[in-house]
This record gives structure tokens, sequence and C-alpha cells, in this order.
């Protein structure tokens, strides 16, 4: 009767190869079962190959970092509309102009004073277009409270993606790359011919 064990051990022993194995996850002991009453589902990994890490997408700087830039801020506490016109621009890839973008953010500031809510439609559509972190109700909460922060955050985050976010210098003087890209981050092109 023990005479089977060391036959069946050696059908379960690990096979050593050189490259990579798919072997079975564990699956949970019949006396430590979940709370519904049945294990989760079986699955499987891959011995040898580090697990893949999703990148979770960030902003390039963060939302109290305003001093990092000081004349976008002072623009920014004084004329968001100057601010968010730029924005507004390069997100829409040169569709309107930046002084229709900062006449329109002007006049609804002006009438409601609820200026910050297009320019929170104009962060979730940022968030969608760069994939960054993409929550409604934080981005629209986000302008109400402190709308300057916001409008510099989104600012700093195009001029990381390689935008020329001078004032004048608007979509159509954008460089090809940019142009063509939307400020996507593109791999670098590698010579070809290269040889030993």
């Amino acid at each position: 009767m023990n005479s089977s064990l060391p036959n069946e051990n050696k059908d379960k022993a690990p096979q050593h190869t050189n490259g990579p194995q798919i072997v079975p996850a564990a699956t949970p002991s019949s006396g430590s079962h979940s709370s519904k009453g049945s294990p989760g589902p079986s699955s499987q990994y891959v011995v040898g190959v580090p697990p893949q890490q999703a990148v979770a997408p960030t902003w390039s700087t963060g939302l109290f970092e305003c001093f990092d830039d000081i004349p976008t801020l002072i623009i920014t506490a004084f004329a968001p509309c100057v601010t968010f016109g730029q924005i507004a621009e390069m997100v829409d890839k040169g569709q309107n102009s930046c002084g229709l973008y900062a006449l329109l953010h002007a006049g609804i500031l002006y009438f409601t004073g609820c200026g910050c809510l297009l320019s929170a439609y104009y962060r979730i559509k940022m968030s969608h277009l760069y994939k960054l972190p993409d929550d409604p109700i934080i981005n629209i909460l986000v302008h109400l409270i402190c709308e300057p922060c916001a409008l510099c955050q989104e600012y700093r985050e195009l001029q990381a993606r390689g935008f020329n976010m001078q004032l004048g210098v608007g979509w159509r003087n954008q460089s090809p790359e940019i142009q063509q890209s939307g400020g996507h981050t593109v791999p670098p092109k590698v010579p070809e011919g290269m040889t030993r």
C-alpha cells in the first residue's frame, strides 16, 4: 500500500524545462471556503516569468504643485479663462482658437458664475484622451473647489506631453510630431540599417 506513494509523487513532481511553465494555481482547501460557500475560479500562472504589472495612469504633476510654475499660476488666478482657452485648444486639436474658448469661458463665468463646469468638462475630455484618472465626479469637484489648481495641473500635463503652451503659440504652431500624435507618447524612431 505504501509502495504506490512514490509512484504518485513521481507524477506530481515538477518537470524542469528551459522555458516558462504554466502551473495551475492553488485552490483553497475544503476548510477555507469563501463566504458564499464556493471556492474561487481556478486560474493559472506562469513559473519563471514575472507577473505583468498594470501601470495605473497618473497625472505628471500633483494638483497642488501650482507653485512650480509661478507665471501660469498668476495668469490662472487672475484670468482663468486664458489658461482654459489654451488647454481647450490643445484638447480639441485646434478646432477653435484659444481666444474663442477664453471668451466662452469668460462669458459663462460672468453670466452664471459657473465657468468651472465648462473647464471640468474639458478635464474629463482630457482624462479620456490621455488615459488619465477618469472619475467624472472627482474631476467636477476638483474644478468646483479649486479651479485654478486644476487648470494649472492640466496646463502642466500638456507641457509634459510635449506641447508648447506659451501664449500665442496655439495648435497650428505646434511641432508636426505633436500635431500627428495629439500629445500621445510616441516611441522614438530607430535608425534603419544598423549592423554589427
